[in-house]
């Protein structure tokens, strides 16, 4: 099993060594430039979950899921990141962490898709999402709504930006 060297926590990341041939084959995270690689504590709860590499601080502690969370989340939707991605790579998709703390990239045969994370019941505007949708299609991301449940489910909603006057086009 490989091993991850957690060496420093800046930023709402985390820069591992010892494991960079495992994230670079799984796509996660992304080479540091002073070494290692950077990832976001989404991916590696997904590391430590899946048991696909042992997390350990630099005093050689073996870092758990609660460890993980406790220690080192600095959002309120670093969970509910972990939930979707975790969810996603169990359906097979090329999914890592986004570019803001409640977004996933989502490699696929069409091109790239831009998940925005949402819990249920948390407060969103309709413009507060018409806003991240505009801004992820003219990135040129597909965009995509996860919205996670209260039991964990997760829902994916393909997003699309629609001008009224089109919509009175297509309605004549």
């Amino acid at each position: 099993m490989y091993e991850c060297v957690l060496r420093e926590f800046a930023e709402g990341r985390l820069r591992v060594e010892g494991c960079e041939d495992l994230l670079a084959r799984m796509g996660l995270g992304a080479r540091g430039v002073s070494g290692g690689f950077i990832l976001d504590i989404s991916e590696a709860a997904y590391l430590i979950f899946t048991e696909s590499a042992r997390l350990v601080d630099g005093s050689g502690y073996l870092v758990s899921l609660d460890d993980l969370f406790r220690r080192y989340s600095t959002h309120r939707s670093d969970w509910i990141r972990f939930t979707v991605l975790l969810d996603l790579r169990l359906r097979g998709r090329r999914a890592r962490a986004g570019y803001s703390s409640d977004t996933l990239l989502l490699e696929g045969r069409e091109g790239e898709s831009l998940v925005f994370v949402a819990e249920e019941n948390s407060p969103l505007t309709a413009g507060e999402i018409h806003e991240w949708v505009e801004s992820a299609s003219l990135k040129g991301f597909t965009p995509i709504i996860a919205l996670v449940d209260a039991n964990g489910d997760v829902t994916y909603y393909l997003m699309r930006a629609q001008r009224v006057e089109d919509l009175w086009r297509w309605l004549s």
